[in-house]
């Protein structure tokens, strides 16, 4: 068995900056692509801890993350978290996450939100928009990391929202069949 497993989806590099500075802070960390093992009828863990890294996509997990989970076998993981990457908006992928693992009798025990650039707005940020941003993103990775190798449980309210959702839409993601 191996200490940490992060498995990560990334499109654009935001969410491998985030799993890559996590294996850089946390020793015995492999990082596994989540796109390399989607083939898998199941996919079987090695890791003590095992953490999930991925974008907000429309207020959800993608559609490849989704279906890793389904695929998922936990049974000798001790301690799992998630770390969702965003834009600032508002989400519910930790109720998506934890309706999958509840099927498998299992739950996150953290689960963390970091603001990443805007690159859907702006698929090219400048330097100095990268080193405005960097500081922040590093600070916040230094107290997840501490969580991680604690194993603290650690499910915070969201409070870092920089764009709220219209509550319609809000809405619509919760009772999709209105």
């Amino acid at each position: 068995m191996s200490g940490v497993e992060i498995y990560y989806f990334s499109g654009t590099g935001n969410s491998l900056h985030v799993a890559k500075e996590l294996q850089k802070r946390i020793p015995e960390t492999d990082l596994i692509p989540i796109v390399s093992i989607l083939n898998e009828d199941v996919i079987e863990t090695n890791g003590e801890t095992v953490g999930f890294v991925f974008p907000i996509y429309a207020t959800m997990i993608p559609v490849p993350v989704k279906n890793f989970l389904k695929k998922l076998d936990l049974k000798s993981t001790k301690y799992i978290f998630a770390i969702a990457t965003r834009a600032g908006s508002q989400h519910r992928a930790f109720i998506d996450i934890e309706k999958i693992l509840k099927k498998r009798g299992r739950s996150l025990d953290s689960y963390f939100t970091l603001n990443m650039g805007a690159n859907y707005l702006n698929p090219n940020p400048t330097e100095e928009e990268i080193a405005e941003l960097e500081p922040v993103v590093q600070d916040r990775l230094a107290s997840i990391q501490q969580s991680i190798m604690n194993k603290e449980k650690n499910k915070e309210k969201d409070t870092h929202i920089a764009t709220p959702l219209p509550f319609a839409f809000v809405l619509l993601r919760l009772y999709p069949y209105l």
